[in-house]
């Protein structure tokens, strides 16, 4: 009789463009996203596993629960990755609609598709993009407070949901968001401080659930092992290559220590 296998560890991943989009379109072959090196890093530590990431440019957090029972409910992962809450800070005023009509990457081409976003969206987008850049110097976080606390809300439902509801209780993870570099910075210029009151709710959240099945990935700090002078997002708001490894590796390892083998 042979012996049995290991038992795979279940790793989801759900979010927006950070855990989908990287920003080195002509990057060297092997460039992942993070949740990739999340399953190389297992596999490195001996640990066989399934990481499925299902992630959604744009995605809002409160559009998680549309997804929530056929991914969380029926996969049954050991472990959910949360990328949420950052696509929230970019646009001051812009509505998220209107920006993912424009920036999708499911558009076809054709005869009038081809004219109506070449000579009407994409001119109209950069006009109502330019006026959101000057009023975003003056806007901040001012009006950011009230949608936040809706956006924690939403957030603090789906870990709950996840650590309690879902089969086998999966280790659920939240990743901190890390501020706009480059153009991004000056596209929106207000963007950084709707990152900072984000980031100080996504700590407060994780500390009040006081779940140690609920941790913080602390992007911020894990920055700091990059070399002096890198960019950790090269185009403004996706991770770098060396960023995403890092990320990965770093949640791989906790995963490593937290959950035991053939659980």
């Amino acid at each position: 009789m042979n012996a049995p296998l290991p038992h795979p560890v279940r790793v989801l991943v759900k979010g927006s463009s950070l855990v989908v989009m990287t920003p080195d379109w002509n990057g060297e072959p092997g460039e992942y996203t993070f949740p990739r090196w999340v399953q190389n890093g297992l596999l490195d530590r001996g640990r066989p596993c399934e990481v499925v990431n299902r992630g959604v440019a744009g995605e809002l957090t409160r559009s998680a629960f549309n997804t929530w029972e056929s991914e969380v409910m029926a996969g049954c992962p050991d472990v959910v990755v949360y990328g949420y809450a950052y696509y929230e800070c970019i646009h001051a005023v812009l509505p998220h609609w209107l920006e993912r009509h424009v920036n999708t990457f499911n558009g076809r081409t054709g005869p009038v598709r081809t004219r109506y976003r070449g000579y009407l969206l994409r001119p109209v987008w950069k006009v109502l993009a330019q006026a959101q850049r000057i009023g975003d110097r003056h806007i901040g976080d001012r009006f950011f407070r009230r949608r936040v606390h809706r956006i924690i809300k939403d957030y603090e439902l789906l870990i709950g949901r996840t650590r309690t509801v879902a089969p086998g209780s999966p280790l659920v993870f939240v990743l901190a968001l890390f501020g706009p570099g480059g153009k991004a910075g000056d596209w929106f210029p207000g963007m950084q401080a709707r990152i900072d009151t984000m980031n100080a709710a996504l700590v407060d959240m994780v500390g009040r659930l006081d779940d140690p099945g609920v941790r913080l990935v602390p992007v911020g700090t894990l920055a700091d092992q990059l070399d002096a002078g890198a960019d950790p997002v090269p185009d403004g708001l996706h991770y770098s290559p060396r960023m995403r490894r890092i990320i990965g590796d770093w949640i791989a390892g906790e995963i490593a220590v937290a959950i035991e083998p053939n659980r």
